[in-house]
């Protein structure tokens, strides 16, 4: 889950007095907005493409306003901080810790630092492309093309010579009097942008210096080591009307910065014969195209493995490049490398104007093109007459040297149009065959078009099929949703009745142990009563032989009563003989028994027959009793060991 936004107030920090004083510089007068032209002129500055500018601004202006207010403003700065600092354009990176954002041409020292190494180009890929095959098409030497070869196609811009000047110095990063790849590309992009109306800067921004460029580039403030000398005050650039531009002539058009005397053909040159060789045989190994001449770029590893400064080597170069063409043929190169020894052996600085014995050789016989003004002009000898005609004659002089200056540039017009008549002509047999390249490609842009339309009705009808399918598998899922929760439910409700019956077996399990530990009781009780019984039935079999004795002693006592009746009732007069024979015959027992009776015999016989009868039937109720209560207890506990059985 995304973490939370942090409002803009929150993320921007306030009471930043250099935000406050970027702030001041777009909206002075404080009206709390900011228009879009103020505001891109301001961040333009920051050396950022186009491309992440406007989408700074999108970010800092998410309703589509048309313009900043001062938090979208402080927004916007804290942005280009982090694309300069290399974190993505995000508002989610502004509460990062980063250095403050840095512009340049303004009036806060952070807008004067050289632009990082990271900075996007200000060329676009297309664009670069396009240009590359411009720079193929005037066929390079050694991938570098000359002022002869690019004057034209920037002349074909119909823009202003002084700022097609200051569009070829600020290209030739180098200063090798070249145009490489990379500047070239540099170049028409400030010529497409000028044809815009847009302005051609004093100083090359940091976002058109080629990344190639950027850790050799010299930047504001710094001297460069190798530059060309200064453009001369008769320049193109200052007087048009001369028809070229002086920045693109690379062969004579720009005048040397040091007027050279006239001198002597017999005064000797300061570089000596020895020196002169070795320098030759450096000067071959550095001249790689083999043209004879040395370009700055050719040569500054050489001139900075020296040590000295980059000023007292521009000061050298610019002392050795007598006719300020750029580049140094091999005397001018010996003697700039006979100044550089002259300080690293012995630390003699190199003069301020060349003398005549430093001049080359090979320079001495050829004025330079800014020499008119002392040619004729014989020393002055005090007569008037004389002094006049030596006037006439350095006037004259003068105006032969400036019709030859027009006469070769109406024949170099005359060649540069021929070549831009020529370079028309190559340009439309390019754009006949590119035409006929975008027809081919728009045919096959076309038949590729109709085999994607057929495709794209393949793929519609594959898609509907695929959401019909994804139809049925959506209702299958469904049902079998509704199947699992069913089975799910059916499931649980069986769990429940698992557990119930888990708990039911616990319970009889428990109650299975509680009957058979009664069980067990119940049969150590069993045997105990059936050990009791046993001894009852002994006591009744005892009692039964002894009833039965009793019954044979009443019987026998009913016999003996029914003779005493028959004695008493037959034989009143007979003996007491005869009595007493009659009860020898009972028995002693009977006799201790009913000795007491004899006083009242009926009586008595009635008591003891009643009492014995009596006695009799309580002891056998009471064994039935017993018998009765022995039996069901033995039935019960056999009935308790059955369901353990």
């Amino acid at each position: 889950m995304a973490a939370p936004l942090i409002p803009l107030s929150q993320q921007i920090p306030t009471g930043n007095s250099l935000y406050e004083s970027y702030y001041k510089q777009v909206d002075p007068a404080y009206t709390g907005r900011v228009g879009a032209s103020e505001a891109a002129l301001f961040l333009k500055k920051s050396g950022l493409s186009d491309i992440i500018l406007g989408k700074i601004w999108d970010l800092a202006d998410p309703e589509g306003k048309g313009f900043l207010d001062k938090q979208g403003f402080y927004v916007a700065l804290r942005l280009v901080a982090c694309a300069q600092s290399g974190h993505e354009v995000t508002l989610s990176n502004l509460n990062l810790s980063m250095p403050p954002p840095k512009f340049h041409d303004t009036s806060s020292p952070l807008m004067v630092t050289p632009p990082s190494a990271e900075a996007h180009w200000a060329v676009r890929v297309e664009e670069k492309a396009k240009f590359d095959g411009i720079f193929e098409s005037l066929l390079p030497i050694n991938g570098l093309l000359s002022g002869d070869k690019v004057k034209p196609v920037l002349m074909n811009s119909k823009l202003p010579l002084d700022v097609l000047g200051r569009v070829w110095d600020l290209s030739d990063i180098d200063k090798d009097g070249h145009l490489d790849r990379d500047e070239f590309a540099v170049a028409m992009h400030l010529v497409y942008r000028a044809l815009e109306k847009e302005p051609v800067p004093s100083a090359l921004p940091p976002s058109l210096i080629p990344p190639s460029k950027r850790k050799k580039t010299v930047f504001p403030g710094a001297v460069p080591v190798l530059p060309a000398s200064p453009p001369p005050k008769d320049s193109l650039r200052s007087t048009p009307s001369h028809g070229s531009v002086s920045s693109l002539n690379s062969t004579g058009s720009l005048s040397p910065k040091h007027s050279l005397k006239q001198t002597q053909p017999t005064v000797n040159w300061v570089v000596p014969v020895a020196d002169k060789m070795r320098f030759d045989e450096i000067f071959l190994k550095t001249d790689l195209d083999l043209d004879g001449y040395v370009s700055g770029q050719e040569v500054k590893e050489i001139f900075m493995h020296s040590g000295l400064t980059q000023n007292l080597l521009a000061h050298i170069w610019a002392l050795a490049d007598t006719r300020q063409t750029g580049k140094l043929s091999k005397d001018q190169f010996a003697l700039a490398m006979y100044f550089i020894q002259q300080k690293v052996s012995k630390g003699i600085d190199p003069p301020q104007v060349l003398s005549p014995d430093m001049v080359p050789p090979s320079e001495r016989g050829t004025p330079g093109p800014d020499s008119s003004g002392s040619l004729g002009s014989g020393e002055f000898t005090g007569v008037k007459e004389l002094d006049d005609i030596s006037q006439e004659i350095a006037q004259l002089q003068r105006e032969k040297y400036s019709l030859e200056q027009d006469i070769r540039e109406k024949e170099e017009a005359i060649r540069q149009k021929t070549s831009e008549v020529q370079e028309l002509q190559n340009d439309l047999d390019r754009e006949t065959s590119s035409l006929q390249e975008l027809e081919a490609q728009k045919q096959d842009a076309q038949d590729r078009l109709d085999e994607m339309d057929q495709q794209k009705a393949k793929l519609r009808d594959m898609l509907s099929d695929v959401r019909q399918k994804c139809q049925d598998e959506t209702q299958m899922i469904s049902s079998l949703k509704t199947q699992i929760q069913s089975q799910e439910s059916d499931l649980k409700s069986q769990e429940d009745d698992l557990n119930r019956a888990k708990s039911e077996l616990n319970r009889l399990q428990q109650e299975e142990t509680q009957l058979e530990q009664s069980i067990q009781a119940g049969r150590v009780q069993l045997e105990t009563i059936i050990k009791s019984l046993k001894s009852t039935q002994d006591e009744i079999n005892q009692a039964r032989s002894k009833l039965s004795q009793l019954h044979e002693s009443r019987q026998e006592a009913h016999r003996s009563l029914e003779q005493y009746d028959q004695v008493l009732d037959g034989a009143h007069g007979a003996s007491l003989t005869d009595l007493a024979n009659l009860s020898e015959g009972v028995s002693l027992a009977e006799r201790g028994s009913f000795g007491a009776m004899f006083g009242n015999e009926e009586q008595q016989l009635a008591w003891a027959k009643r009492e014995s009868e009596k006695a009799e039937q309580e002891r056998l109720a009471r064994l039935r009793r017993q018998e009765q209560e022995d039996l069901e207890l033995a039935i019960a506990l056999s009935k308790a060991d059955m369901p353990a059985a």
